[in-house]
């Protein structure tokens, strides 16, 4: 294998690669990138065995060839070159960078030792708009649990039966759902639970959101491709809980707040929160908000008033701060709406639009006494 390529082209190959490198594995191949070279292109795989990533540079080789390298080794000698070109040649598992004024050479591993790849089966590729699905995830992969006990509940979980698509996210505590016009995947495959992690790397690797993205449903995988990169993802094993029946349909209380004010209030008082529940409580009014907190192990108060819309009977509830803020950064425009019930019953969030296509679901803290 030979072939000649710019610092900064490898870098960005490299950029979009690493996340799929494992930081600790009992099998040293997954510590190595896999670089095929051809008559068309170079590539560059890494993969975990959950989650691989490829990216194309579209060059031709002066011999083609593969070979596989320790990831951070090479990661770090491109990061460390000045921008060159670097003559890159692999003999015998040893991979020579040659530039102007240096030469370095890095032990490597045959090939045929790295993980096969699922195959990629254009025929089926549906192509959806980038922006769409990059709402939907920036909206829900938050939201997703870290609770290995309930592995449903890792991962987020796409519908694409009906004529419009959802996906819904839940940790047990707050839930959130977002939902966007379906007009290419109705039908055609059954619901898919997919780990953040693959989604959040989908989104990173989207450099352009006005193009569209490539979805593959396979048996246990799905694939997406995102202009010269590809991302495979095993699929979570459900089924997944029903969350439609979690969602308060008779919320009659409905306070409206702006949403920056309201973050860094909540921010601000959060600090004497206690240390474990993070619980703030709100204090509802008559166009009157008031945020307290208490922490009894450093003996400090806190508490904070804010203007609000609101015009239904007063009363208390507890929210875990850190679950708030997370929500509100993820409402768009300038308030966000509080559909409320009571201060034991879930809260909904969603902007003040009336054309709203997502809201977030709130589980309340028992207050304490």
């Amino acid at each position: 294998m030979k072939f000649t390529l710019d610092t900064g082209s490898i870098q960005l190959a490299l950029s979009a690669v690493m996340s799929a490198v494992p930081t600790k594995s009992s099998l040293p191949i997954l510590g190595n990138i896999l670089i095929e070279a051809d008559s068309k292109s170079i590539k560059f795989s890494t993969t975990d065995l959950e989650i691989s990533v490829t990216t194309v540079l579209a060059i031709k080789a002066v011999k083609k060839g593969s070979i596989a390298i320790p990831a951070k080794t090479f990661h770090d000698i491109i990061s460390a070159l000045p921008q060159t070109e670097v003559d890159i040649e692999a003999v015998s598992n040893r991979l020579e960078l040659r530039f102007s004024g240096g030469d370095y050479k890095i032990s490597g591993m045959s090939a045929d030792e790295f993980p096969k790849l699922p195959e990629v089966n254009s025929s089926k590729e549906i192509r959806i708009p980038a922006e769409t699905i990059n709402q939907m995830i920036q909206k829900t992969s938050f939201a997703v649990s870290g609770d290995e006990t309930r592995p449903a509940l890792n991962g987020v979980l796409w519908q694409t039966s009906s004529e419009k698509m959802v996906m819904v996210a839940t940790d047990g505590h707050r839930l959130s759902h977002v939902l966007a016009d379906n007009t290419k995947l109705q039908g055609l495959y059954d619901d898919v639970i997919i780990p953040p992690r693959a989604l959040n790397l989908v989104s990173k690797l989207m450099t352009d959101t006005s193009q569209e993205v490539g979805i593959i449903f396979g048996e246990n995988n799905i694939i997406f491709r995102c202009e010269n990169n590809t991302i495979y993802s095993r699929i979570i094993e459900g089924p997944y809980p029903n969350y439609e029946q979690v969602i308060p349909k008779d919320n009659d209380k409905e306070l409206i707040v702006n949403r920056s004010q309201l973050i860094d209030s909540v921010r601000r008082v959060a600090i004497l929160a206690n240390s474990l529940t993070h619980q703030v409580k709100f204090s509802i009014s008559k166009d009157s908000l008031e945020l307290s907190a208490t922490n009894v192990d450093v003996g400090g108060e806190a508490s904070e008033k804010i203007p609000c819309q609101y015009d239904s009977e007063s009363f208390e509830v507890g929210y875990n701060a850190n679950y708030v803020i997370d929500v509100l950064k993820q409402v768009d425009g300038e308030d966000a709406k509080f559909t409320l019930a009571s201060p034991v019953a879930a809260a909904i969030i969603t902007p003040t639009s009336e054309s709203c296509d997502y809201l977030f679901l709130l589980m309340p803290l028992r207050l304490a006494e």
